[in-house]
């Protein structure tokens, strides 16, 4: 396992790049069950995972089925359509031999001989919502000794059968969800190869996944030692997703759609994947917090099932399952439902009564029309999250159509980048800390490479992480002057009809892992007196903007060292 130092490699990157939020790469641990011998044949796994289509997600093989990336097991990035390994939309083979460096990453091979493996996929964006991804996904293989490739879909419905056995078992899954095991190979964003949405699957998966995301979340606030132990998993969804299939094994006639508006059954998922994991702090001999659950911490549950369990009629409202809609349909209702789910997420444990205004909002028959306003404006490139998110859904500003139209698309002053390759672009937080102990400097500066009309390439970037330091020039635990980091960039959606994209797609190389990130254009800002454009940067699941005085200039010099790079970015606070 390639384990990320606790000083700057760690700190910066997140919170240089995003937030003040510490990372740890993912991988460690595992029972050792299933170990395989190398062979001199390998198989090929291809695929798409989609949610909506995740771009820039980690793919790999989890042979012990323990939920985490060990250090033994294979992996690869989907790509800016969700694919790994080949693109059918392009015709991409990604493990060709004569394939770039630069899409050798989505490339999914093993020389590990398997008679069955689970096929696992974490964070990245969805292309529909155009945020980080929450959570994870997986697929159970079975495969023959003379196997060469693989090709599946991986999805939630895929998901909620990996640790489901038994025929019996899986019949009983299916007949809850009212599918066929057919479906479960259904592109269902893409089911005729031509961009046609199968609303039906679409919206069958949305709940299942949302509701997943939602109480996992709760989960992942109690138990925080997940990810960041050797052998522990890196949330606890795959445990959801398994006491969900358990739950709709043993009701599967009452249906998908009555047992997630139950918060009985809720409750029941929550306690049983809660039971897996205190077992798990157990065996890994952690601290164990108060059992959410129990009579050592009443009623820890009530407000996240009570949320929860509004799901099911909210996407029922959003997607139509007997409906035909298109991919812009399919994008402005799932943002929308995804507004919805990070206010649920971003809660905490305390009532936010914007989320009860949300559930009123999207379930009141008389908001019909209103509804249909913010599906229509969340459509498209300029449809944004990021001032719904903060939004109550009630009052003079979300009565109309017009409020609505101007609460959830970007700004006149957002405009798409172009015109990458040869551009460099500093970016900078504005919050310089206090003296004299409490000093902060953060500032990124990318150099982009390629082709003069490319859209994707190569990049360098300088990165400067100062976070409480002194005004004596004490830079503190995992501060860096400067630190030269590489990678890849490409623009989400863009062609060569099409040069520009309000989403940058970046691939972050240091240290030997490997990273994903995504930067959006947010409009301008002026602040004491000073004209800036507002830059997204999302990285890690967390979502920061950045300021830039000139915007994309032309490169002049590359920087080589981390020497250029401090000189580049002088520090702003006198140290």
């Amino acid at each position: 396992m390639k384990n990320l130092d606790t000083k700057f490699p760690k700190r910066a990157l997140s919170v240089l790049m995003a937030s003040a939020t510490t990372l740890a790469l993912i991988g460690c641990g595992g029972t050792g069950q299933d170990d395989q011998t190398p062979s001199t044949s390998s198989t090929q796994f291809s695929g798409v995972a989609i949610d909506g289509a995740l771009a820039r997600a980690t793919v790999y093989l989890d042979s012990n089925n323990n939920a985490t990336r060990d250090p033994w097991e294979d992996y690869a990035f989907t790509d800016n359509d969700g694919y790994y390994s080949y693109n059918p939309k392009t015709n991409t083979d990604y493990c060709a031999s004569s394939a770039p460096a630069s899409e050798k990453i989505y490339c999914l091979k093993s020389s590990r001989s398997f008679s069955n493996v689970v096929v696992r996929v974490d964070g990245g964006y969805d292309l529909l919502t155009g945020e980080p991804f929450l959570g994870q996904m997986s697929r159970r293989i079975e495969l023959e000794e003379s196997t060469s490739s693989v090709d599946s879909v991986v999805s939630p419905l895929t998901t909620l059968m990996t640790n489901v056995e038994s025929n019996d078992d899986r019949s009983n899954v299916l007949n809850a969800l009212r599918i066929s095991e057919n479906d479960l190979d259904v592109n269902y964003l893409d089911s005729d190869g031509t961009g046609s949405v199968n609303s039906s699957l679409l919206n069958t998966a949305l709940k299942v996944h949302k509701t997943v995301t939602v109480l996992s979340d709760r989960l992942n606030d109690n138990y925080e030692e997940l990810n960041n132990e050797v052998g522990t998993m890196n949330d606890p969804s795959s445990e959801v997703y398994r006491s969900l299939a358990q739950e709709l094994t043993a009701n599967s006639d009452t249906g998908l759609d009555n047992i997630l508006r139950d918060t009985q059954a809720l409750t029941r998922i929550m306690d049983n994947s809660e039971s897996v994991l205190r077992d798990l702090y157990e065996q890994k001999e952690l601290d164990l917090p108060a059992d959410l659950g129990s009579s050592e911490s009443p009623d820890q549950f009530t407000r996240v099932v009570n949320i929860t369990s509004n799901i099911p009629n909210i996407v029922n409202r959003l997607i139509d399952p007997i409906s035909t809609i298109d991919t812009g349909g399919a994008q402005g209702r799932a943002r929308a439902l995804e507004t919805f789910v990070i206010k649920s997420v971003n809660e905490g444990r305390n009532d936010d009564s914007s989320i009860d205004n949300a559930v009123n909002f999207f379930t009141n028959e008389a908001n019909t029309t209103l509804v249909d306003a913010l599906t229509s404006a969340l459509s498209g490139e300029r449809g944004d999250l990021s001032a719904l998110l903060n939004n109550d859904f009630s009052g003079s500003d979300f009565d109309s159509e017009e409020e609505i139209n101007q609460a959830s698309r970007l700004d006149d002053s957002a405009q798409p980048l172009s015109l990458l390759a040869g551009s460099t672009l500093k970016v900078s937080d504005l919050d310089l800390g206090s003296a004299p102990n409490d000093l902060k400097d953060a500032e990124v500066e990318f150099y982009f490479t390629g082709d003069t009309d490319a859209i994707s390439g190569q990049f360098t970037s300088c990165v400067k992480f100062i976070d409480g330091a002194s005004t004596d020039g004490t830079l503190g635990e995992g501060n860096s002057r400067g630190e030269l980091v590489n990678g890849y960039w490409s623009m989400l959606g863009a062609s060569s009809d099409n040069r520009s994209s309000f989403s940058v797609l970046l691939t972050i190389e240091f240290l030997g892992a490997t990273y994903q990130a995504i930067l959006k254009p947010n409009g301008t800002a002026t602040i004491a007196n000073t004209e800036y454009e507002r830059i997204r940067f999302d990285f890690d699941g967390e979502i920061k903007n950045w300021y830039s005085v000139d915007g994309l200039t032309t490169t002049e010099i590359v920087p080589t060292s981390n020497k250029d790079c401090e000189t580049r970015l002088p520090s702003r606070v006198g140290i």
